[in-house]
């Protein structure tokens, strides 16, 4: 058969995307004819074989796909040398951009999968900490799409178009988590306990805040969280700070009883901090005061998760418990529900006929669970035992983005929209003019 030939033989080339586009035509008529034959009682051999072979084609084939509520929007597949693999793949609206074991860094374009460029992205002995892309608007109105790429010491800066490398700076304030963007800056915390904003033009700093304050100067271990203007993050001493991410201002500071080692989380009229002393605070996200605060019998060291109207938080010896974020008048907390046994961490939302659910991934077991978001029952599990990786597509809401070191990608987008945000939107990459440049004043 046609397909079955077609997919014995994946190519790393732009071909490859289009032909994998029209696979997914010729499986879905495939699919629509193994439904019929079931209802009749017989599925012809040749027919479920070829459907198998692309799904086995596939990191994640249409029937898995379709489990998650999405369909296969691509699969493409990164050149890599012998012995060497994909390290880190980030997805953007812009652009997915994949490094491999060398730090060769190469673009994908969103819509087709197509691989534009790749290009040396830093020196092969450079540990990565991530690459982002950031597009900037000059005042002579035009929109440049550059990537940031961070090591542990430099930060080097790539043509979005061409590849080319226009800059390499290194750090006078050492990163020490992935970065948040902000009006063509990159945003991330340091070993010596500051908040950092770096300039995507040149790789300069311009602003510093220093989170401790008098207190000292502790290491920042959690990326900053970014919702619209506003900058949560704490301290490994137990500072937590809301910062005016345009002015670097502080709109409100917290001290609690010990450090936080998880990214908070942003809602709309709230922010959402694990802590080491136990608790799971609320704040509000206008002046910091405290809305309720959870209890637990160990420390909290995972990312609180927001679905609509819950957020959710992995507890130890608890399971993943789900709280109502605005309950009337208990300071405590109010639990909708508790869930042992689930493996891996909430990703991202899909919409059921019924309900909206939670997406569980866990790489251990290269497992996904979904999950009933209002009453915590698990609804089915996919295994996926080709992926690696899976994350919430950034890209499309709803969708995810899937890879294996061994240089698949592949973009899945949703069938049918959830009606429940993930979270309060982030600030977006585009910008209206370029950030500040570099100056001496920490």
């Amino acid at each position: 058969m046609i397909l079955t030939k077609m997919f014995s033989s994946l190519v790393p080339s732009s071909a490859h995307c289009l032909c994998s586009m029209v696979a997914l035509a010729g499986v879905t008529t495939l699919s629509a004819t193994i439904t019929a034959s079931a209802q009749d009682g017989a599925v012809h051999p040749r027919v479920a074989a070829d459907v198998a072979a692309v799904n086995n084609a596939y990191l994640i084939g249409p029937d898995a796909a379709s489990k998650l509520g999405c369909r296969v929007t691509w699969q493409t597949i990164v050149p890599l040398a012998t012995e060497h693999g994909l390290t880190l793949v980030s997805s953007t609206p812009q652009a997915v951009l994949a490094l491999n074991s060398r730090n060769e860094l190469s673009l994908i374009r969103t819509e087709t999968g197509d691989r534009a460029w790749t290009t040396s992205g830093a020196e092969a002995v450079d540990r990565v900490i991530a690459i982002e892309p950031v597009e900037v608007h000059s005042s002579q109105g035009h929109t440049d799409l550059r990537i940031l790429l961070l090591s542990d010491t430099t930060a080097y800066g790539i043509n979005g178009d061409t590849g080319a490398t226009f800059m390499r700076t290194r750090f006078r304030r050492v990163p020490s988590t992935a970065p948040s963007i902000y009006a063509g800056s990159l945003i991330f915390g340091t070993r010596s306990g500051e908040v950092v904003w770096l300039n995507a033009t040149n790789g300069g700093d311009y602003r510093a805040y220093t989170v401790d304050g008098p207190r000292g100067h502790s290491p920042i271990a959690a990326a900053p969280a970014l919702a619209d203007n506003i900058i949560v993050v704490g301290s490994t001493q137990g500072t937590v700070v809301a910062i005016e991410a345009a002015s670097g201002r502080s709109l409100w500071k917290r001290t609690l009883l010990a450090g936080v080692r998880a990214t908070p989380a942003i809602g709309k009229d709230l922010v959402f901090v694990a802590s080491e002393d136990q608790y799971l605070y609320a704040f509000d996200r206008g002046n910091g005061a405290t809305a309720w605060k959870y209890f637990t019998q160990a420390p909290l060291t995972t990312s609180p998760f927001i679905a609509g109207d819950i957020v959710v938080q992995d507890i130890p010896g608890e399971g993943f418990v789900a709280f109502n974020q605005n309950p009337d008048g208990n300071p405590g907390g109010e639990v909708l529900w508790k869930k042992t046994g689930l493996h891996g961490q909430p990703i991202g939302t899909l919409a059921e006929r019924d309900t909206d659910a939670l997406v569980f991934w866990c790489p251990l077991t290269h497992q996904a669970t979904v999950v009933d978001m209002k009453k915590g029952d698990v609804l089915r599990t996919i295994a996926l035992p080709l992926v690696q990786h899976l994350v919430a597509d950034s890209i499309e809401s709803d969708g995810f983005l899937a890879w294996n070191q061994d240089g698949r990608i592949e973009r899945l987008s949703p069938k049918t929209k959830a009606v429940v945000p993930t979270a309060e939107p982030l600030a977006p990459a585009t910008t209206t003019a370029a950030a500040p440049a570099a100056n001496s004043n920490g």
